[in-house]
């Protein structure tokens, strides 16, 4: 992604106290606090941040509803599980992984195009990670002296105790991808027709389908004749660094293309306009999918 003419506002999730020099946490949902950083011309003007009262401290939202709450852009992090990458991906959030150690680097990654857009393989791995190793278990936090009188000296912090009680909270299964929020698409017509498939990267039928549709890297031109994929262009992303106006511009010129279905994880809210005054049905479908499985579940089997 370019930053140089889009203003974003970008969450990392940090140690405490937070802040461009603070270190990044390696646990999403359990980090000390998110770092809000706000990005403009490829330019650092703001950077604030936000406790983290998620859900794994015994709070009632989960850090994704948080941050689509403060107008968050984009996430910058380490890791993150399926079910945080799909709550994302519902309102629109890009996320992208990052190796940096500190906010300040990881900023920099995003600003100079080297952080990775994240995709559900990403998500998957984190969850196998993370449930690897059995945590131990531990009895509730409680502020009472207790039996032990202070003789553990602090060492419950070593072992995995947080502040509001486990630091491992138990794994639960990723909820599923949610139901596509719009008509179902006709069956396409016979003869040959083209699909538009937004492109997680560089494109083509082995990539991945992107979870934004407006501002994803590139574009796959699918060509079907019958039942058959028959070819494959790729078209890069002209729109993605344009401060506004995205969606429309894009979907505009996938009607000069020619294409009759336009396939993403999420498309803003003044694409279908268009693609209805082109005649183009738009299909929702799990980010991280390869796009030739796309064509043959979403498309080719309806």
């Amino acid at each position: 992604m370019s930053a140089e003419v889009i203003a974003m506002k970008v969450a990392i999730p940090s140690n405490a106290p937070g802040g461009l020099e603070a270190t990044i946490s390696p646990h999403f949902g359990r980090c000390d606090v998110f770092t809000i950083v706000e990005i403009k011309d490829g330019k650092v003007v703001s950077a604030s941040t936000i406790d983290n009262r998620g859900t794994h401290f015994g709070f009632d939202k989960a850090p994704a509803e948080i941050l689509a709450s403060r107008g968050v852009d984009v996430i910058l992090t380490q890791g993150m599980g399926p079910k945080a990458m799909q709550l994302f991906a519902q309102s629109g959030i890009a996320v992208y992984m990052t190796s940096a150690k500190t906010v300040e680097e990881a900023v920099r990654e995003l600003i100079e195009d080297k952080a990775k857009l994240a995709s559900l393989e990403d998500a998957c791995k984190e969850a196998r990670e993370s449930t690897r190793f059995s945590p131990p278990v531990m009895p509730p936090f409680s502020s009472g002296m207790g039996m032990g009188r202070g003789m553990g000296r602090g060492m419950g912090r070593e072992m995995g105790l947080g502040p509001y009680g486990p630091a491992y909270p138990p794994t639960f299964p990723p909820a599923p991808y949610p139901s596509q929020p719009m008509l179902k698409p006709s069956p396409p017509q016979s003869g040959s027709f083209k699909v538009g498939v937004a492109s997680q990267g560089a494109g083509g039928l082995d990539d991945m389908v992107s979870p934004m549709f407006g501002r994803c890297p590139s574009f796959t031109i699918v060509e079907v004749e019958g039942e058959a994929i028959k070819g494959a262009k790729v078209l890069p992303n002209q729109y993605v660094s344009a401060p506004s106006g995205v969606g429309i511009a894009v979907a505009q010129m996938l009607a000069s293309e020619g294409v009759r279905y336009i396939l993403a994880g999420r498309f803003g809210p003044n694409v279908s306009a268009v693609a209805s005054q082109f005649g183009i049905q738009m299909i929702m479908v799990p980010p991280g999918t390869k796009i030739r499985d796309a064509i043959k579940q979403y498309v080719l089997s309806r």
